[in-house]
């Protein structure tokens, strides 16, 4: 038995339009079914029952400006957590034993290491370093960084988060352990 080809419907800017669309392309035990599905929806709709958006996600905001707050107390939280596991350039300078703190500075511009801006200052994420990594971090790193189109902040938090498509291990774990095919391919996902 051959297979129905799949319907393809512009989007609508109506339910009036969706519903002639859908008319178009549904058969008369379709459209019935979509119509009773549709009513019973109204009633639980009209007597408060339905399991909607409110049941999945809560009430919406009555103040958006509080949710806005809310959200950005969040990515704060998120950005002093990270911070707290940083160095500065002159601890990195001391770890990989270099001369001086300009070679992180050196290396962060290069993309090499992973540096956060804080108050005027690199800070750079611990997770990145591995003593038995090339240049004193996890190797493929640089590739890595190179793949994330994201922030600075948002690299370390995705780095140390673990990541279903890597089995529930972070990136940066699983740079540690040679596996950069995996990582690089999330990362490009990102």
């Amino acid at each position: 038995m051959a297979e129905e080809p799949e319907r393809r419907v512009a989007p609508a800017a109506s339910l009036t339009q969706a519903a002639r669309q859908a008319s178009a392309v549904l058969s008369a035990d379709e459209r019935r079914l979509a119509a009773q599905t549709l009513a019973q929806l109204a009633r639980e709709a009209e007597a408060g029952t339905a399991d909607g958006l409110e049941t999945w996600l809560g009430p919406a905001p009555s103040n958006p400006v509080a949710l806005e707050l809310g959200a950005l107390q969040q990515r704060f939280a998120l950005r002093r957590q990270v911070l707290s596991r940083t160095l500065g350039a002159d601890e990195v300078a001391e770890l990989l034993q270099t001369r001086s703190r300009q070679t992180a500075h050196d290396r962060a511009k290069a993309g090499t290491l992973l540096a956060i801006r804080d108050n005027g200052r690199l800070r750079f994420p611990l997770c990145q370093f591995d003593p038995e990594g090339p240049d004193g971090v996890a190797p493929g790193l640089a590739e890595v960084l190179q793949a994330l189109q994201l922030s600075a902040l948002a690299k370390a938090a995705w780095l140390e988060r673990p990541h279903p498509a890597l089995e529930g291990h972070s990136p940066i774990e699983r740079l540690k352990q040679g596996e950069l095919a995996g990582v690089l391919a999330a990362a490009q996902r990102a």
